[in-house]
């Protein structure tokens, strides 16, 4: 039986879930989760080292080692050490069940171990030569980016609902944990250009949280455009003039050598047989970001499938695979996975999910596994779907109409695709309308829609920030000094080396 105590309790948790939901800032947001942590016992589940969900006592042997070596300053032996063991889930820490007992974060011990391996990576980096070479500094950083492996951001595509990916990334931003490598699609492909086209400088204090497209409006029905009926402006018209407000004439390899990040935007191919690309400086380096753009945005139906353009050896803009068309991203590769694995060394992925069609089918797995007869009743119903839209366009083509063809092949697509990672930020059904999707907001004359889509971003975003900031930081601390040992080759001053390696990171 419950004590009154308990009662009062559970009235107060209540009321602090309501407030918690309604945060409209970050700060207001984590004041009330901790105020909920207190009652609620989480607080003190954090301090207590103990657990069965990870090697508690192993975790604390390895970071007292690592502190002491790094009090003692002995360089030789902390190298030793992080050799033995770097590993996002050393002794299950990098399990997810760690960050659902609280709102505020996971036991303190992981998040002191986690701490505890950045400083040695970034000791071991500044560390005179005398002490480690440069030759086994490098030796071991690239050892250790391949073991450690990556994180990416996936942004799927998703039409208007865009502005729940502008939440997400601006709060990544300024938490500074935004990845390095992000991959968008269609809508995603949008946010790409301006990360990829920006450095971090130019995109916090509000990039995204202030950017608004601007779409015509007033006596242009949009209904009207996306039907063709509109004489004065077209889908395309749209797009064009939306991809003015921030598209920049860079091309793939000109973004990376300005901000460092590896953009990557999915394109699916508008003809039977071809196969969908994923562009970026590796694959594509001398192609424009806005055509890669213009293509992976050109809904089938809507706007006319786009040419790919890239920069000529006299610095002209030149089409680039002039026989083939390109068409909306989400349909092929939404969220390129493997590609970004094997491109990248990617081997943990953030998804911010917006696509209409997949979010009524999606759960977080690492909130609400489906499991047993649930999960086959499902993979049963979808295989069903995707053979019947198979024989479709089978149909279809003996019988002469081709055109219905490709309209089933990049459904079938849709369907066979997986729209989860390993932290997953998406957008509530609750919070957008079906009307939301197709016309982005025109005329909607107070924002409140296009806030309200922001906001439930970064909402979706607060919860998942020590989790982030746990599995991406070492990651970005390890590649942030190869950049820095890599620029340093040309520089053997041990003082220039170290002052370079201390202001990247």
């Amino acid at each position: 039986m419950l004590s009154i105590s308990d009662i009062h309790n559970k009235i107060k948790l209540s009321r602090l879930e309501q407030q918690i939901n309604a945060s409209s800032d970050f700060a207001s947001w984590q004041n009330l989760a901790q105020q909920h942590d207190d009652i609620s016992g989480a607080a003190r589940w954090r301090k207590l080292e103990d657990s069965s969900l990870y090697d508690n006592g192993e975790i604390r042997k390895r970071h007292d080692h690592l502190g002491k070596l790094l009090s003692e300053r002995n360089y030789s032996d902390l190298l030793f050490a992080l050799n033995e063991g770097l590993h996002g889930n050393l002794e299950g820490i990098g399990r997810p069940a760690l960050y659902h007992r609280a709102k505020t974060g996971t036991k303190h011990l992981v998040d002191s171990y986690n701490d505890m391996v950045n400083e040695s990576l970034l000791a071991i980096a500044a560390a005179s030569h005398g002490q480690i070479s440069r030759r086994k500094k490098i030796d071991f950083f690239r050892r250790a980016a391949h073991c450690y492996g990556r994180s990416a951001l996936m942004l799927s595509g998703g039409a208007g609902l865009i502005y729940f990916h502008h939440g997400v990334v601006q709060t990544l931003l300024d938490h500074d944990l935004l990845p390095n490598i992000v991959s968008g699609a269609s809508a995603g492909s949008w946010i790409c250009a301006q990360l990829g086209t920006h450095t971090d400088e130019e995109l916090k204090g509000g990039h995204f949280s202030d950017l608004e497209y601007n779409f015509p409006s007033g006596k242009h029905n949009p209904l009207k455009v996306l039907m063709g009926l509109d004489k004065e402006y077209s889908a395309s018209d749209f797009l064009e003039q939306a991809l003015d407000q921030f598209s920049d004439d860079l091309t793939f390899q000109e973004a990376f050598e300005k901000t460092g990040r590896y953009i990557n935007i999915s394109i699916s191919p508008a003809e039977k047989h071809q196969v969908s690309r994923l562009m970026n400086a590796i694959t594509s380096p001398n192609v424009y970001i806005r055509s890669a753009v213009l293509a992976s945005s050109s809904l089938p139906g809507i706007v006319p499938p786009a040419t790919l353009y890239a920069k000529g050896a006299n610095g002209k803009p030149r089409p680039y695979l002039p026989s083939r068309k390109w068409c909306d991203g989400s349909f092929a590769d939404d969220l390129p996975a493997k590609r970004l694995a094997r491109l990248f060394g990617v081997n943990h992925y953030l998804v911010s999910l917006i696509n209409p069609i997949a979010i009524p089918f999606v759960e977080d797995p690492n909130i609400r596994p489906v499991r047993g007869l649930k999960r086959a009743a499902f993979d049963l119903m979808l295989q069903g779907m995707q053979e019947l839209l198979l024989s479709a366009e089978r149909t279809s083509a003996k019988m002469g109409a081709n055109y219905l063809g490709p309209a089933f092949l990049m459904a079938d697509a849709l369907l066979d695709q997986k729209y989860t990672g390993d932290i997953n930020l998406i957008l509530e059904k609750r919070d957008y309308r079906w009307r939301d999707v197709l016309f982005a907001y025109i005329n909607d004359e107070d924002n409140s829609a296009v806030d309200s889509m922001k906001l439930a971003g970064a909402r979706s975003t607060w919860p998942k920030l020590p989790v982030i900031k746990n599995a991406t930081r070492v990651a970005r601390t390890i590649d942030q000094i190869i950049v820095e040992l890599d620029e340093g080759k040309s520089n053997r001053s041990k003082g220039k080396d170290q002052h370079a390696i201390t202001r990247a990171i």
